[in-house]
């Protein structure tokens, strides 16, 4: 089993739906059938009367969830007869995500280590956000030839105070550290790694009431009176003003030349930004800048049925499968994009591809 799915009994024979996520050895990487059983237990969860919130947690010591299982993703585009497996994947991810974010129950996600791609997908639907001062936060999407999904055209942009940041963070896959995630509203607490059991323990003997907004606010007043951890910021004064200036302009061509510029920077995480944009396929960074600039005109439903389209016409055009490839299997070796150069316009080809960015009144099917 990839997801053990529990429940806790607690106090005034109320309880607690437990999912957690068990792959450990690929970092909890969700595959569809992952994707399945949460649903499952979600939909289970959602009317009985005695569950009273929902806690998501990761096994192992190196992270909550690295995303999306890249080798049942690579089998899905390289063996014959298997893609709609890759379609079906990202459909029911996104829904789930998208499920989440609108559950009427609390839920409590629990973030320590790596928490990339679609498990930041989770994590930030998730209404109670928990990291550790180990916690690292990243869309790396990019640099393996997608586009940061699971709403988080939508959501990225929305961090801070401004689409600085989550431009930054959608074009070159830099990760955030947990206390820049409290900074930036990606996170709202900052406990000891060490507590998870603790934790879980004391939500237990919490009075949960049968009322979802009593028992929001119990949750909240509970882990706001919990001990905070302490972690050091990445995102000072100075990196802060390097990101304003170099996404002030609307123009991609002119945001990619400022970035580009960080490679000779004092701040470490400015260089580690140039970096992964050199590196990066160009027709992701084009598709991650231009569904932000979409998104900020849609609605979140919206967004979640246009990266579906954009998801399936990924898994057909050829730089993902390139990306998970060096990833996996050529590690060292670059990626063969398809397009080579870094662009602000996609050619004709590629727009046909990705058709859908044009398509009128994209709303959910």
């Amino acid at each position: 089993m990839t997801v053990h799915v529990s429940v806790l009994q607690g106090a005034n024979g109320m309880a607690l739906g437990c999912l957690a996520l068990s792959a450990p050895e690929r970092i909890n990487a969700q595959n569809l059938a992952m994707v399945r059983q949460m649903a499952a237990a979600l939909s289970a969860w959602q009317d009985a009367d005695d569950i009273a919130a929902i806690v998501i947690i990761g096994a192992g010591e190196r992270g909550f969830c690295a995303g999306g299982d890249l080798k049942a993703l690579y089998q899905a585009m390289t063996e014959p007869g298997q893609l709609a497996a890759g379609d079906d994947f990202f459909r029911e991810e996104y829904l789930l995500c998208h499920r989440l974010r609108h559950y009427p129950k609390p839920v409590l996600a629990w973030g320590h280590g790596i928490i990339m791609g679609g498990g930041w997908g989770v994590f930030a639907a998730a209404s109670h956000r928990v990291v550790t001062p180990g916690t690292r936060l990243a869309m790396p999407e990019t640099g393996i030839g997608l586009f940061p999904d699971v709403s988080a055209s939508w959501w990225l942009p929305r961090l801070g105070d401004g689409p600085s940041l989550g431009r930054v963070l959608g074009l070159t896959g830099v990760p955030i550290q947990a206390a820049d995630a409290l900074v930036v509203g990606a996170a709202q607490y900052l406990l000891p790694a060490a507590d998870r059991h603790a934790v879980l323990t004391a939500l237990a003997t919490l009075p949960w009431q049968a009322a979802a907004a009593e028992n929001h606010a119990l949750l909240s007043d509970f882990l706001q009176h919990w001990p905070q951890a302490e972690g050091a910021q990445a995102l000072d004064a100075v990196t802060w003003a390097a990101l304003h200036s170099a996404t002030a302009a609307d123009d991609l061509s002119v945001v990619l030349a400022a970035i580009a510029t960080w490679a000779a920077s004092d701040s470490p995480w400015c260089r580690h930004a140039a970096q992964r944009l050199a590196q990066a396929s160009p027709t992701s960074v084009w598709l991650s800048w231009t569904l932000q600039q979409r998104a900020a005109q849609q609605t979140l439903t919206q967004t979640v049925a246009l990266e579906t389209s954009l998801a399936a016409a990924a898994l057909r055009y050829g730089d993902f499968q390139a990306g998970i490839y060096s990833t996996l299997y050529a590690r060292g070796e670059a990626p063969r994009w398809q397009v080579a150069a870094p662009f602000s316009e996609p050619d004709a080809t590629t727009a046909a591809q990705f058709a859908a960015l044009w398509a009128e009144n994209t709303c959910m099917a």
